[in-house]
């Protein structure tokens, strides 16, 4: 699999996100890095081009699935710690 596929996956961005979420909870810290990726998938985007039809929905799936993961994350983090 190649490092494009993996950037351009939304799987990816969401475990990030979790990962983000579960270990920061909701604090400055965590704010400032989800904001950092934020900045990193617009300059994906940027970078990436003109979307195909083909995969247009999985590449800016991303942006999405990076935030609902990290809400998933603290809440998880929440209702465990």
């Amino acid at each position: 699999m190649s490092l494009v596929r993996i950037i351009d996956s939304p799987f990816s961005w969401a475990i990030v996100g979790f990962v983000i979420g579960i270990a920061l909870g909701v604090t400055t810290a965590s704010a400032v890095l989800l904001g950092l990726g934020f900045g990193a998938f617009i300059l994906h985007l940027r970078i990436r081009g003109s979307a195909e039809e083909s995969t247009e929905g999985w590449v800016f799936a991303a942006g999405p699935a990076l935030m609902m993961s990290w809400v998933l994350g603290f809440v998880v983090r929440g209702l465990v710690f």
